[in-house]
């Protein structure tokens, strides 16, 4: 069949699919499918449907592949609103771009989402023949099917070529350490080892995302097991400390608490300029050169302010003075009361005035004497 006729018989039904109320989608211009009609048009309709169901809120898992079936139950429901860009709805109109065949009746799908010639995001997705329908998925376990497996106790990890099997073991232990701690069930965890936060996003799909553009130093959490790794990283101890603590206090999270709690028991998260994450261990001893360097520092002002004074020992902003100063009453807070202390915390409710009313009550810690009580700390 010739060119213009495959994309004129696109173009009328790319507007007459059923059901596709909110989700319908343009084909670009220079579209182009080399499939044969019945079933490019097969495989554009469920993808339709799909985003139509999302947008609904019920989602259609008849239309999801049920290999990784988890994953990809939990992927679709994020693209709701896609189309939309801050509070307004249908920003972005979607245009199918792309659309070929990979491998064993699987199928490469590309839909950008633009407004004129502002691009708001890039999806990828997966179709499959099953069954005499096209089921449809994120394209991780296509795009990372090279990649190597190794498991370390209660930690999967995928990774293109080299792993840090001690660091991984480091994380593992962790994890078996923050379950016990909270008497919560062990979990175990898949992690991506991903060189930057775009590459966290590429492997499950999303090739743009014009509010995530250019940021690397951060990675990504796909329920109920998913890990994409910060920077390479395969200690992600950090992030999995604010999910155990998800089913300890419920939604209300106090911040200034749990990110104390997070770097105590697990790291920094970012990866500054050190390559991993650092410990709490080591941001402690450099706020102390800190201190000792600057007279007339006071901790509280550090605490509220929250400058970024550890930069100049190699762990800039977001690694946070004040988590770290937060970590270090956590530590005191678990060595007078244990676990039960730290749980105590969590729940502390919203802001930093209920933080130190917790802390008050747990340690004696208060403004009037943060300044005085918090350096003996640091320096013990």
């Amino acid at each position: 069949m010739k060119k213009c006729k495959i994309l004129v018989l696109l173009a009328l039904f790319a507007y007459a699919m059923p059901n596709s109320a909110q989700t319908k989608f343009k084909t670009a211009e220079n579209f182009q499918s080399y499939l044969p009609d019945s079933l490019t048009k097969q495989i554009i309709s469920s993808l339709d449907n799909l985003l139509a169901s999302i947008e609904n809120g019920k989602l259609d898992t008849t239309l999801i592949d049920h290999e990784n079936f988890d994953f990809n139950r939990n992927f679709f429901p994020n693209l709701k609103d896609i189309e939309g860009k801050d509070t307004i709805k249908n920003y972005f109109q979607g245009q199918l771009i792309n659309l070929y065949p990979v491998e064993n009746k699987q199928y490469s799908i590309t839909v950008a989402y633009m407004n004129n010639n502002e691009i708001g995001r890039i999806f990828n997705f997966l179709a499959k023949e099953e069954n005499d329908k096209i089921v449809l998925s994120s394209p991780i376990k296509y795009n990372t099917k090279h990649w190597k497996t190794t498991t370390i106790g209660t930690i999967t990890c995928f990774y293109p070529d080299t792993i840090d099997l001690i660091r991984a073991e480091k994380f593992n232990q962790k994890n078996i350490a923050m379950a016990q701690k909270l008497n919560l069930p062990l979990r175990d965890w898949e992690i991506y080892m991903c060189k930057n936060y775009q590459e966290a996003l590429q492997i499950q799909g999303c090739l743009y995302e014009y509010s995530r553009n250019g940021y690397i130093n951060s990675g990504d959490i796909a329920d109920p097991k998913t890990l994409f790794s910060v920077m390479n990283d395969e200690d992600f101890s950090h992030d999995i400390l604010h999910i155990y603590a998800l089913e300890v206090r419920g939604k209300i999270r106090n911040v200034a608490a749990e990110e104390g709690i997070a770097y105590l028991w697990g790291n920094a998260y970012h990866a500054g300029n050190m390559g991993k994450s650092p410990e709490q261990d080591e941001l402690v001893n450099a706020l102390r050169k800190y201190i000792q360097s600057h007279s007339g520092v006071k901790l509280l002002d550090l605490f509220d302010k929250n400058p970024n004074i550890l930069a100049e020992y190699g762990y800039p902003k977001p690694i946070s003075v004040k988590s770290t100063i937060s970590g270090i009453i956590c530590a005191e807070i678990e060595k007078q009361k244990g676990a039960d202390g730290i749980i105590e915390l969590m729940k502390c409710g919203r802001g930093d005035e209920n933080y130190f009313k917790s802390i008050e009550k747990i340690t004696g810690i208060n403004r009037e004497n943060f300044n005085d009580k918090v350096y003996r700390l640091l320096f013990q």
